[in-house]
């Protein structure tokens, strides 16, 4: 595909912008690094301070503006948070206080064991599903077609047999269904990428991040409908500007003051049957030279969504899920990059050289021989991880021991609890019982928790489930 300028809106992650997004000229809508903010998201005066999303997925962090009028990295340290954002540890806040009930038998039996029982709250999500319409999501998968001969032509064999994209949309309308059928409380957005049929990008989603009421499945699965696959792969810019969305849509949203818009866990979607297939930064070309606000100094913008962009909105509670579907062979080792940087391998022993013809840290599509079945079982998996079980751990005067942490469960919100079983194997891998989230360089966040397996499931399960975290016992394996 021809190198095609783009029209985006650059806002940079690093540094946690709160500013309107802006919308410019550049390529591949790739957002600035190093501290400098874009053109269009200049804060002042210097020396204020705003809100700023941490790994708790609230706004307790706090960030500065520069005299460069560029805001500083959220700071998200103890006591950072700011005043009144109604984080318990934070700053002109106090500390929650446990309540009174039972604990489960397993606990009460455990010697030297003091519980502090406190009722957990589960965060929220907010999901934007990312999605590639280019020409080539018009052919048939294989077996029907390979990627060979959907290069030759971008249109199916047999139009009487669905194309990639016509899976990829039923699909996606399955899990919209799904989430509602179970009462998800997750909100939920969809952008794609081209939306010019050419190399085009936009700073605003087709269809904006809300929750999964009936109105917003029927705009989700209306937005799918109205569109066609064509134009190029503008991968670079539509991540890119998905990440600033949700980094932004917070304060964006009219009348809102956080927390509010797309708040607690958040997650990008990307389903893509290539890599990026349009415009790099020309160094001929002084307006398009690489720098500081235009990809990096030293590589091009691929470089930058993996090496940067990715890892910055993992910083921010941005995580990144990547799907591969049929044509993306060529790809598979930079996909696997990309999800290995977004915070979602599959494993921690997975292949993510982006040079790889095996990356495997991503849900490999490539040569699915049923494109329909997988991609359903993947979406299912990635929704049960993103809209699963997470729970907040009560930040107390005194620094939460890891040692000493239990998740106890009780059906109905009433009578004897039951004490979830610690499992620090992947949450998609066969765990079941809880574990520490992990920060983004793959320690434990103990600001919250995650259930897994068959035990989220009974939670989910359970309208009127009530989960405590207990303090002061060694945790139930």
């Amino acid at each position: 595909m021809r190198a095609h300028e783009v029209l985006v809106a650059a806002c940079l992650l690093a540094a946690g912008c709160s500013a309107s997004t802006a919308t410019t000229h550049g390529t591949n809508g790739a957002a600035g690094s190093g501290g400098a903010a874009a053109t269009g998201t200049k804060c002042s005066p210097v020396g204020q301070q705003a809100q700023c999303y941490c790994h708790d997925g609230k706004p307790t962090g706090t960030q500065t503006c520069n005299a460069d009028g560029s805001f500083t990295v959220c700071d998200c340290q103890a006591g950072g948070g700011a005043a009144g954002s109604g984080t318990a540890g934070t700053a002109g806040t106090k500390p929650p206080m446990p309540i009174a009930g039972p604990v489960c038998p397993k606990l009460a039996e455990q010697a030297n064991c003091k519980p502090q029982t406190y009722q957990s709250e589960k965060l929220p999500a907010s999901v934007l599903f990312v999605v590639d319409r280019s020409g080539s999501m018009a052919c048939n998968p294989p077996p029907l077609q390979d990627s060979a001969a959907c290069e030759v032509a971008f249109a199916p064999v047999d139009s009487t047999k669905p194309s990639k994209w016509q899976v990829t949309t039923d699909a996606l309308k399955q899990v919209f269904d799904n989430l509602v059928a179970q009462k998800s409380t997750a909100s939920v957005g969809l952008s794609f990428f081209s939306n010019d049929n050419v190399c085009g990008v936009q700073s605003m989603p087709a269809v904006g991040v809300n929750p999964l009421s009936v109105p917003q499945v029927s705009s989700l699965k209306a937005s799918l409908d109205l569109t066609t696959p064509s134009g190029g792969t503008p991968m670079v810019g539509g991540m890119v500007l998905s990440y600033a969305y949700l980094h932004q849509e917070a304060t964006m949203a009219p009348g809102c003051t956080p927390p509010c818009g797309a708040h607690g866990n958040r997650y990008v979607v990307v389903l893509t049957d290539g890599a990026d297939s349009c415009g790099m930064p020309d160094p001929n070309k002084p307006e398009t030279k690489p720098d500081a606000a235009n990809c990096t100094k030293a590589g091009s913008c691929t470089n930058y969504l993996v090496q940067t962009a990715a890892p910055d909105a993992l910083k921010a509670n941005i995580k990144t899920y990547v799907i591969g579907a049929p044509g993306s062979e060529p790809a598979r080792g930079y996909l696997s990059a990309l999800a290995y940087a977004g915070g979602t391998a599959k494993n921690a022993t997975c292949n993510h050289d982006p040079t790889s013809a095996a990356g495997d840290c991503h849900f490999d599509m490539a040569t699915s021989k049923d494109f329909a079945a997988d991609l359903t079982a993947a979406l299912a998996n990635i929704s049960g991880a993103a809209l699963g079980c997470d729970f907040a751990v009560p930040q107390t005067q005194d620094k939460v021991d890891k040692d000493h942490v239990n998740v106890q469960y009780s059906q109905g919100g009433k009578g004897t609890p039951t004490c979830f079983a610690y499992d620090n194997k992947a949450c998609g891998g066969g765990a079941d019982g809880w574990q520490f989230a992990k920060k983004s360089d793959g320690t434990d966040d103990l600001t919250h928790v995650v259930v897994c397996g068959k035990s989220c499931d009974t939670i989910r399960a359970d309208v009127a489930a009530k989960v405590d975290i207990v303090l002061g016992c060694q945790p139930v394996f």
